[in-house]
């Protein structure tokens, strides 16, 4: 036996030696065509992205109207029937903003789980037409687990990574940055202790009266 056999039967009773391979930026080829493969169905994106947006847009709203509703609550003393009549109209929007939010969120889930098992499909078609085709010798030198592992586990991350991964980021950052431009827009101070991002707004927060 020769080295190069050896230290290929050294390689494969490795589990991890696909890990020594890896390298910063060489997944991200893998990523680009992963999402290229999700584009492919394009009007199941576009709605998924649409409800994902719609949802965080009444997920952000919903501390506005819970604001609202604590200030006109503190009002029905002094206000009489009119304050207790506005608390009522706030309390009904804010239960109907909470419904729609979680009728967009399962469209959104819907969608999503939709597209990316479209996705994995037609790769897992794409890799079983692959292997049918390779030779004899192929099918002698891998193990059969191998080919299990990327028939099943390796495309059911690949069906995970449009709901887990692009929409995830643009749910996040929609409502990271806007919340965050709202809490900073209402108070400057509170907003940078609370994204405990400023530096001593919370030695200057005790000094506000």
């Amino acid at each position: 036996m020769n080295t190069d056999k050896v230290a290929s039967a050294v390689e494969r009773g490795n589990p991890f030696s696909h890990v020594a391979k890896a390298g910063w930026g060489r997944g991200l080829g893998t990523l680009v065509r992963i999402t290229r493969l999700n584009l492919r169905h394009p009007w199941q994106v576009s709605v998924c992205l649409l409800a994902t947006l719609v949802a965080a847009g009444l997920q952000l709203w919903i501390p506005r109207l819970l604001g609202q509703a604590v200030d006109e609550a503190r009002g029905v003393v002094t206000a009489g029937a009119a304050g207790e009549a506005a608390l009522w109209t706030t309390a009904m929007v804010l239960l109907v903003v909470a419904i729609l939010r979680g009728l967009f969120t399962l469209v959104q889930n819907y969608y999503s789980e939709s597209v990316g098992h479209a996705a994995a499909y037609e790769l897992r078609l794409a890799a079983y037409e692959k292997v049918q085709r390779l030779s004899y010798s192929f099918h002698d030198s891998v193990h059969s687990g191998d080919l299990i592992m990327l028939g099943i586990l390796d495309i059911d991350g690949v069906r995970m990574f449009f709901a887990t991964g692009l929409v995830r980021l643009v749910l996040l950052t929609v409502l990271i940055g806007v919340g965050a431009y709202l809490l900073l827009s209402t108070d400057l101070v509170l907003g940078c202790s609370a994204s405990r991002s400023c530096p001593g707004s919370l030695t200057a927060l005790p000094q506000r009266s």
